[in-house]
This record gives C-alpha cells, sequence and structure tokens, in this order.
C-alpha cells in the first residue's frame, strides 16, 4: 500500500464521522441534511440526462449525446450532496463512501445494465489523491463489474472552471477500454458527478468500439448547468 494509501486509511480511523453538511458528529449525513436533498428523478427532470429541465421533452444540455443510451443520478449537485461529493473527492474522506454508495446501489438497480465500469482517473492523478473515487463508490456499491476496465491514456488536468466546451475538447478521445469484447453488452459507468457530461459521454465512445450494446452514465449527483450561460467557466 502506498504512503498516501495509508495516510488516507489512517485519517478515516482517526477523524470522527461528521454530517457532510452541517458537521453534525456521528453521521456522515443527518437527518435535517438529508431531508434537504434535492432528487435527481421525477417531475421537472430532463428524461435523457436528469438534469433539472420544465420543459416539454428533452433538454438542450444533451442534445446530440448518441453516445449514450441515458443518464441518471440520484440528486441534484446542491447543498448537503454536493459537500458530500467534494468531501470525498478532495478532502479524501473516504467514511463518506458507504452512504453514498448505498445510494447509489439502490437507484442503479432499476437500469438494464449488464455489468460496470467506474471512470477511471490517471494514474498521476490517483497517485496524488491516493485512490479513485468512482471506482471506491463502485466497489462499495457491489454492482456487478464489466469484463472490461476503462483506462485513461492522458493527464488532462483539472477541468473545475472549464467552460463546457473546453472539457469536450480537453477530454477527446482521453479514455480507451482494456480487457475482452464487450460484444452486445449494456455497460453502465458510474461517476461521483456529471457536470457537462464530457467525460461520460468518451468512456462511452471507448466501450462502444469494444462492442458495447448501449452505455448508461450513472452518478451520484448531476450538475444542472444554467441554459442562459452556456459558455460560462464552471466551478465543480
Amino acid at each position: 500500500m502506498r504512503p498516501r494509501q495509508l495516510i488516507a486509511r489512517a485519517a478515516d480511523l482517526l477523524f470522527p464521522l461528521r454530517c457532510a453538511g452541517c458537521g453534525a458528529f456521528d453521521t456522515p449525513l443527518c437527518a435535517r441534511c438529508g431531508a434537504d436533498l434535492v432528487p435527481a428523478t421525477g417531475p421537472g427532470r430532463c428524461g435523457f440526462c436528469s438534469a433539472a429541465w420544465d420543459g416539454e421533452g428533452f433538454c438542450p444540455r444533451c442534445f446530440g449525446w448518441r453516445e449514450l443510451a441515458g443518464v441518471r443520478a440520484v440528486y441534484e449537485h446542491t447543498g448537503a450532496a454536493r459537500a458530500l461529493v467534494h468531501r470525498l473527492k478532495y478532502e479524501r474522506y473516504r467514511a463518506l463512501a458507504p452512504l453514498m454508495a448505498n445510494r447509489l446501489a439502490a437507484a442503479a438497480a432499476a437500469l438494464p445494465v449488464d455489468g460496470w465500469v467506474a471512470v477511471p482517473l490517471h494514474r498521476r492523478r490517483e497517485r496524488e489523491r491516493g485512490f479513485n473515487q468512482a471506482e471506491l463508490l463502485l466497489r462499495r456499491a457491489g454492482l456487478p463489474p464489466a469484463p472490461a476496465r476503462l483506462r485513461r491514456l492522458r493527464h488532462t488536468g483539472s477541468q473545475v472552471r472549464r467552460t463546457a466546451a473546453e472539457r469536450a475538447a480537453a477530454l477527446a478521445g482521453a479514455f480507451a477500454c482494456d480487457g475482452p469484447p464487450l460484444d452486445g453488452l449494456r455497460i453502465g459507468i458510474i461517476d461521483d458527478v456529471i457536470t457537462s457530461g464530457a467525460t461520460v459521454r468518451e468512456c462511452a465512445r471507448a466501450l462502444r468500439d469494444r462492442g458495447a450494446r448501449e452505455v448508461w452514465a450513472f452518478s451520484f449527483t448531476r450538475a444542472s448547468l444554467d441554459l442562459a450561460r452556456p459558455d460560462s467557466p464552471i466551478d465543480h
């Protein structure tokens, strides 16, 4: 085990469990903060990409996402749900993973998926962080793994503060799929948050090139980009 992984494991044991929303002790999410979570399903959401949408049909955010059969998420990327994602990813607080993974697993059961893959980090980023948060969530959720795995071909840097167009350009061709052919299989992609969709779309291209019949993307949170400001930098 690498030194950073050892440090992360020690932190999980030494630091008390606290609510990601308000800081209350002995729980990753208290009842009050849990009640304020905004579901990313049902009325007021796009039927294809799960972003907030009160119009008819699918929203303009996912126009042209032909690589995917659909996008699903558990919560809107706001409030305590956003805090859970950020604490796991940036503060390396892995004690939050079981709660997040359990809610992912419960919602993912409804998807027509044969096997799951996690969005990969570049090896440099994974060494820095000590773990891949998407892989951790997939493992904790107990979802059936796909026979093949995704691999990140190059280090694309942080996507924070890039526009959707900049993210798409940076991630083009950034992933490959290794392992047996996926001929005829329906594959699900797990990530912690889906924002512009650039990452999961590129992952889906690699999986379809490997033979996947269809690809679904699934995440703990879905960030609904402001349709009135499509070219604004994204702060998460």
